[in-house]
């Protein structure tokens, strides 16, 4: 279509250096060649957001309407770039996108770009493989090492001196003869099937593992994600709980969030990890080796209370440091809440698309202040998620808005209809804000 239309970031998300072209066999409808899918990774990606795209390309002399799109997330909640042209489902890290009907067709020796985003929770930079379409992999490339890895399905320590290991095979299964395993970057062992026990192991020490598949033409692929795990404490050697952590500290950083700091606890044998609680609920854990942490998601203007204990390796927990006490800085308007973006209005439009009217919500709001640069808004229509916005990417990049807002959302041919319209942003630190108000807008016709 000639119009340009709004990227709805509720998608999929790529991170990485580059793309991958994915040849794949011709879709219903193609006389030659046929349909490719290639992953481009966004160039501004953080712990807390992501975005990229997935483009087909169509070298064939037909249209191709029926396509599925493939692809694996290491980690994150995947969202769909437009929900009004395609559908995506997530089964673990598995992603899947379709087109809704006859919305996104692939034209004939042309192209479409689905635009998809990832929420990894500050769990560190995502990362996407195995990108595909149809069902079909390709060669992974001329480097001899393919795009598709083997993924942890679970692995898990069996005692004080044995782990194991499992993982699911990477596209292409099939072709796969073995796979070798790797202990803290030194391959250990060479395996037929999907799991394997890791033994002779020393207790209580942390092991980081990886996995990667051989191919019957002798081609490897990547690694999978490091799967770390560390074994229990040998019976009768820990035999203590950890000393507790010391002098917590707890500051305000702003309106919706708290900084914590606090000196390391020690352990007869090894301490493994942090539980952080607030208003006596665990609400996060830290690593071994953190000695502070940044508590999201808080109310303005609200007092709260946090404990920190420490965790050994045979899962003993300390008892509390004493209680730090903080209350957040007043919301940048004065008043309590998270940030929500303000004076939110909604009108209806239409424009032309060939014989068919088109309507549209024209949205405008005033962006919140003193939380951080917002560059991603989500948009609800009755109650459910319809569309996110991201500004600061794309090409053109789109400025980020710092005062005003405004975006434009497709709704269809769908005249006489009521929506119920809120919209909420993600804020500096991660984290999702208050919802605006909510309007009721309908559509002319």
């Amino acid at each position: 279509m000639s119009r340009k239309r709004i990227a709805l970031a509720c998608a999929a998300v790529v991170v990485g250096v580059g793309s991958v072209v994915i040849p794949v066999a011709a879709n219903a409808g193609e006389e030659k060649d046929g349909l490719g899918a290639a992953c481009r990774v966004a160039d501004q990606a953080t712990v807390w957001w992501a975005s990229g795209e997935v483009s087909l390309t169509n070298k064939g002399d037909r249209p191709v309407r029926d396509w599925t799109a493939e692809f694996d997330v290491s980690q994150g909640q995947v969202t769909l770039d437009n929900p009004w042209a395609y559908e995506l489902r997530q089964d673990g890290k598995h992603v899947t996108v379709k087109p809704v009907a006859d919305r996104a067709d692939v034209a004939a020796r042309g192209s479409r770009t689905v635009k998809v985003g990832i929420n990894p929770a500050g769990k560190g930079l995502p990362q996407i493989t195995g990108c595909r379409v149809n069902g079909a992999s390709g060669s992974g490339g001329d480097s001899g090492t393919d795009t598709a890895v083997p993924a942890d399905s679970g692995s898990f320590v069996k005692d004080d001196t044995a782990v194991h290991l499992m993982w699911k095979p990477p596209a292409g299964g099939s072709e796969v003869v073995r796979y070798e395993v790797f202990q803290n970057g030194k391959q250990v062992k060479t395996v037929k099937d999907t799991m394997t026990d890791i033994e002779r192991l020393a207790p209580a020490t942390r092991y980081a593992f990886k996995v990667r598949a051989v191919r019957s033409d002798g081609r490897t692929t990547g690694f999978s994600k490091e799967i770390v795990l560390t074994t229990l404490a040998a019976p009768g050697q820990d035999k203590a709980k950890p000393v507790l952590p010391a002098d917590l500290e707890a500051t305000a950083s702003g309106p919706y969030q708290a900084a914590l700091r606090w000196r390391a606890a020690t352990d007869d044998v090894a301490v493994t990890g942090y539980r952080i609680y607030r208003n006596g609920v665990k609400v996060q854990d830290a690593d071994a080796k953190a000695t502070s942490a940044t508590v999201s998601g808080l109310t303005a203007s609200t007092a709260y209370r946090f404990k920190v204990t420490a965790v050994d390796a045979s899962g003993k927990e300390s008892e509390p440091t004493r209680e730090a006490q903080v209350t957040t800085a007043a919301a940048p308007d004065g008043g309590g809440g998270t940030a929500s973006p303000g004076d939110f209005a909604a009108t209806t439009a239409t424009k032309q698309d060939g014989g068919v009217t088109q309507h549209y919500l024209n949205l405008t709001w005033s962006v919140p202040q003193g939380v951080g640069q917002i560059t991603t808004y989500q948009v609800y229509l009755n109650g459910k998620p319809a569309q996110t916005f991201m500004w600061g990417t794309g090409d053109p990049v789109l400025p980020v808005p710092t005062t005003k807002g405004s975006r434009e959302v497709l709704v269809g041919a769908h005249p006489g209809s009521t929506y119920a319209v809120k919209i909420r942003a993600r804020l500096g630190d991660g984290t999702w804000g208050a919802f605006s108000r909510e309007v009721s807008v309908r559509t002319g016709g």
